[in-house]
């Protein structure tokens, strides 16, 4: 029941994290509420098993101590039975009820453990699971097989037929072939979903075929040594993953063996100038050490692309992959990149999988892959000649060449593209220049979280260490606080579960008061009278027995019930806060969706424990001690008043056990919650990982990060023990203390012995029970430090609150955009200003292209309009209202947005288009699915609109994904549509399909298109030119290009020639 209720919590976390990940998406459409609902679903399905997680320890402590009391009663009837057969003496069987109570009380103490164990059960059970498992393509073997130290690169395919392990149903490729010899420059083009990026993934092995056989140089893959083989190889991906680290180790993590023959700093440079990124990396206040933050969050599409170009060409692979290497960047910088690769790619095989026809047209062989099989291969021009499949494509990206007739007819200098490209790229080298210089003024970061390694760890250490004491009071009030602000949750399970812990601690003193009296009736002689007390006090042991049994399985219970009750709305509070963030919150690396997840795990866990654990055995313990008191004091003030002089000893060492605890959980949460931040980056990116071959890297790092807390821990662990010991060590002295004066006390004729023993065992017992409150005292600490981070995100204001019902609506939303000398920096970045002053209108109904070079501003723009961030001075207005005064509900539920790197959430693929609409109905998905073109690859699967696209939409191709991307926006038929780079991972022809929907839909409303392919835009009624965060040029397409300015220069190096 434990593990169900551990899958429950983990189903939650994974929502959380994925949520926090795509947080833009869930914004721009409004979704907050869905997710929290979503949420709200698997927290009360966790919620349901940790009650009955919590009636099951009852019912299994209750037996326990059902179980103590009945030994005592036997062992009572036992002795006595054998006392009056003459087999044992009055001294003997005291001694052994003696031991029994004192062994029975320790027991009951330990009793709470049980649930420890059966967590750390169910846990192991969970890791095992994963230790145990036998990896099938296991990339730490670093013996069996064969070694690539260095391979020419002839990869063949040979009848290959493949299905993802997720979709066993859905073949990806049907008898693949291909064949390419060494050195050679060869491309995968086709329609998205077609099995193109497939190819490179069974090359770098990240699985094996189904049947058929990949050879590379003649060797199957399966025999080599997968480590080897994958140094051997360098890759770009078509949605550039980065690590939370610096550029310079970005770059660094691509070479072959960084850790033992790390590239030099002239390398690294080479690479990134090869790459076309030293420019603005340079620039940048810290160079190749700036972090780039979680996923490269802080770079731009193409600056991250260009990063990862970088990494690529630094390991000086044998065989290179490029899947869509360029789709991110603007037009200057693609130019020149592609010269690079072409370069990089010489005298060595390489695999480009591209949609952009342009950067392909080189290559040596030209493989047409349709519905997972080669259809068409050749150079550009036999394929141009066939007219086919190739053909189609090339005229699709066709850029209209009406205007350079226009301008050759208006000037008698006529630009010829071949004879001017020396200038051109002079040209673009000059304004790539200009751009960097430009970023002097970017930001030094603000913030230095979450380094890959020890030193940042050890600092959290350090730090925390100066200011653990100072904390420490203030903690303890935010945890009162936090009881004090969840007691309603709590009243209903936890008031009568506070009875029965009054009740249960009151059993444990009269229990001992009725085991020494009923050894003292052992000592009567009179026959009858010993029948009497041996009925007598045997019915009173199963009474207590049964009633001890009732009260300990109802306090647990309930205040499982309670600590349940109250950790499903603090859940559901603090995931509602997180919601109500703006979207400035989450580029903070200390609040990486790792570490946010982390963070409501663990925190509300141990809020949990206070209620159920502390709460419960604390009220226990010292209602136990009060009734210990009284009783004492009935019977012998004296040794009452001896112990309470003594009791104060015992606080002493569970008060320093407390305090060694609290340093290392202060410590401990911070430092943890980096690991935890890091383990899962790395997780969530384990392909990057793998084709990297830094598996070990990320080991090693993870292990270094935990060095300093676990250092920390042993010592904190080791104090701690030392403090238990201490308390466990003053139970027996203050109870040896006690007896001696007892036994004193009773020597001077001032007590009664019996009475004196009386006073003496309750006393003990009291003692004992108190010693109950040293196993819980290392969960206050931890308690006290998760409700100062709850308080942290509960107290925090949004800047933008996503949840809010005021503010303004308008009756006619028309899509009217007006941008008035706009200047704005990224929160996390203040000194970095990313727009400076522009300016510009979307009227009604009117298309409005935003173009520039990558990081000039157009896509910040964008997220301006739809307000997940708030200009630093200038208006940005949506129908003559300011979008700060604006609802902010209303004013997103009238706007959809398809962004560049399109998030969907792991659901079926109905409901991710239906996110752009809940109310959607079945008929409007199909439509929508229709006008992105997808319905058909849709009908198609086994599960057709049913069919889970997996955590972001892994389980779908790049343009597949856009295409559902498009759907969900076009389903809530907006009135305004964001389009940032909206067909940019499209193939040719469904980018013609798309497009023209596009288009169409543009009619009736407002567009604002990102966009880096200029056939896409060229029919806007205004362009608008970025440069460096202004905006320099502005017109039509035919304006534009009479003005032989900047987006003159962009539409030159996109002109493509396509032979007759």
């Amino acid at each position: 029941m434990l593990i169900f209720a551990q899958d429950k919590t983990a189903k939650s976390g994974a929502i959380v994290d994925e949520v926090f990940s795509g947080i833009r998406t869930v914004m721009a459409f409004n979704g907050q509420e869905r997710e929290i609902a979503r949420y709200d679903e698997t927290i009360n399905e966790s919620y349901a098993y940790g009650r009955k997680v919590g009636r099951t320890f009852g019912v299994c402590v209750g037996i326990i101590q059902f179980f103590i009391f009945l030994l005592n009663c036997v062992g009572y009837q036992f002795g006595a039975w054998r006392l009056r057969e003459g087999d044992y003496t009055v001294e003997q069987v005291l001694n052994v009820l003696l031991v029994l109570l004192i062994g029975g009380t320790m027991l009951s103490a330990a009793a709470p453990n049980v649930s420890a164990i059966a967590m750390a059960q169910s846990s192991a059970a969970k890791v095992f699971e994963v230790i145990d498992r036998k990896s099938h393509i296991d990339p730490l073997d670093t013996e069996t097989g064969v070694m690539a130290k260095k391979i020419r690169g002839n990869i063949v395919f040979r009848n290959v037929y493949f299905n993802y392990p997720s979709r066993p149903d859905v073949p990806v490729l049907k008898g693949f072939d291909l064949e390419i010899r060494p050195g050679q420059n060869v491309a995968l083009v086709g329609s998205s979903g077609c099995g193109k990026s497939t190819t490179i993934g069974l090359i770098e092995r990240f699985y094996d075929p189904a049947e058929g056989a990949i050879t590379i140089d003649g060797i199957d893959i399966k025999e080599y040594n997968i480590g080897s083989l994958r140094q051997r190889i360098g890759i770009v991906t078509q949605e550039p993953v980065l690590f939370a680290t610096t550029i310079r180790q970005n770059i660094i993590w691509g070479a072959i063996d960084p850790e033992n023959n790390p590239p030099t700093d002239e390398e690294v440079i080479e690479a990134a100038q090869t790459a076309n990124a030293h420019a603005f990396i340079s620039q940048l206040p810290d160079g190749y050490d700036t972090l780039v933050g979680e996923g490269g969050a802080l770079l731009s599409g193409g600056q991250k692309q260009r990063i990862a170009i970088a990494r690529a060409v630094i390991r000086n692979p044998d065989v290179l992959l490029l899947d869509e290497a360029t789709s991110a960047l603007d037009t200057a910088s693609e130019r020149l990149v592609q010269d690079a690769l072409d370069k990089l790619s010489a005298n060595r095989t390489t695999i480009s999988i591209a949609h952009r026809l342009s950067t392909i047209r080189n290559c040596d062989q030209i493989y047409v892959v349709h519905e997972g099989a080669v259809s068409e291969n050749g150079t550009h021009n036999e394929l141009v000649k066939c007219n086919g499949e190739y053909a189609a494509m090339v005229r699709a990206q066709e850029l209209r060449q009406a205007v350079r007739n226009k301008l050759e007819n208006d000037s008698a200098d006529a630009i010829n593209v071949e004879d001017e490209e020396g200038d051109v790229d002079e040209l673009i080298a000059k304004e790539l220049k200009e751009q960097a210089l430009d970023l002097k003024s970017t930001t030094r970061q603000t913030t230095d979280s979450a380094r890959h390694d020890s030193t940042d760890a050890a600092s959290a250490v350090s730090s925390a260490k100066s200011s653990t004491a100072a904390k420490g009071q203030s903690d303890i009030r935010m945890l009162i606080r936090l009881l004090w602000q969840y007691k309603r949750p709590m009243m209903r399970s936890g008031i009568p579960g506070a009875i029965l812990s009054i009740f249960d601690g009151a059993i444990q003193p009269c229990f001992a008061l009725l085991c020494v009296r009923a050894m003292q009736s052992l000592s009567l002689t009179n026959p009858s009278d010993i029948k009497h007390d041996i009925t007598l006090y045997g019915n009173l042991f199963l009474v207590f027995a049964v009633g001890g049994a009732l009260a300990m399985f109802g306090r647990i219970g309930l205040f499982h019930y309670a600590g349940e009750d109250a950790t499903r709305k603090l859940r559901h509070d603090l995931f509602v806060k997180y919601m109500t963030f703006e979207a400035g919150f989450f580029d903070d690396e200390k609040h990486a969706p790792g570490a946010l997840t982390s963070r409501i795990a663990t925190d509300t866990e141990d809020f949990n424990k206070i209620v159920c654990s502390v709460i419960s055995a604390g009220i226990s313990a010292a209602m136990a001690a009060m009734f210990a008191l009284i009783i004492s004091f009935i019977f012998d003030w004296h040794v009452a008043l001896l112990s309470m002089a003594c009791w104060p000893i015992q606080c002493y060492a569970q008060y320093w056990q407390a305090r060694a605890t609290w340093g290392s959980s202060l410590r401990l949460r911070t430092v943890y919650t980096k690991s935890g931040q890091s383990a899962a980056e790395t997780i969530r990116n384990i392909k990057i990982v793998a084709t990297l071959r830094r598996e070990e890297t990320f080991i090693r790092l993870f292990n270094t990060m935990n060095e300093a807390p676990h250092a920390d821990s042993v010592r904190g662990s080791l104090l701690s023990s030392i403090g238990f010991g201490f308390s466990m060590a003053c139970q027996v002295f203050v109870n040896a203390l006690m007896f001696y004066a007892g036994c004193q006390f009773v020597l001077r004729g001032w007590v009664s012995m019996s009475d004196m023993f009386n006073a003496l065992m309750v006393t003990m017992m009291a003692t004992f029970l108190l010693g109950i409150l040293a196993q819980i005292v290392p969960m206050i600490p931890k308690g006290a430090a998760a409700a100062r981070g709850i308080f942290e995100t509960l107290d925090r204001k949004s800047r933008i609150n996503g949840l809010e019902t005021t503010g303004s609506e308008v009756d006619s939303f028309e899509g009217n955009v007006g941008f008035d000398n706009i200047k704005f920096s990224y929160p996390i970045r203040p000194d970095t200003t990313i727009l400076k002053g522009i300016s510009f209108e979307a009227i009604m109904g009117k298309r409005v292209a935003l173009v520039g070079a990558s990081g000039s501003g157009k896509s910040t723009s964008i997220l301006l309009t739809q307000r997940l961030y708030d200009a630093n001075s200038g208006t940005v207005s949506v129908e003559e209202l300011n979008v700060r005064d604006w609802n902010i509900k209303a004013l997103r539920d009238n706007m959809a947005i398809v962004s560049q790197e399109p998030i969907l959430f792991n659901s079926s693929i109905a409901d991710n288009i239906a996110y752009g609409k809940p109310n959607a109905t079945m008929q409007e998905i199909e439509e929508a699915a229709k006008e992105a073109n997808i319905y058909n690859f849709v009908r198609n699967l086994p599960d057709g609109f049913d069919t889970n696209v997996g955590q972001k939409g892994g389980r779908l191709s790049g343009g597949q994904k856009q295409r559902v991307a498009i759907a969900r926006a076009l389903v809530r038929k907006p009135k305004l549509l964001l389009l940032d780079e909206a067909t940019a991972a499209l193939d040719s022809r469904s980018e013609k399909v798309v497009q023209r929907v596009l288009d169409e839909a543009s009619k009736e409303r407002t567009t604002l298109t990102v966009a880096h392919r200029l056939s896409t835009i060229q029919d806007c009624d205004m362009i608008v030119v970025f440069k460096n965060g202004r905006i320099v040029e502005r017109g039509t397409h035919d304006e534009l290009l009479a003005l032989k300015g900047t987006y003159h220069l962009l539409v030159e190096q996109q002109s493509l020639q396509v032979a007759n």
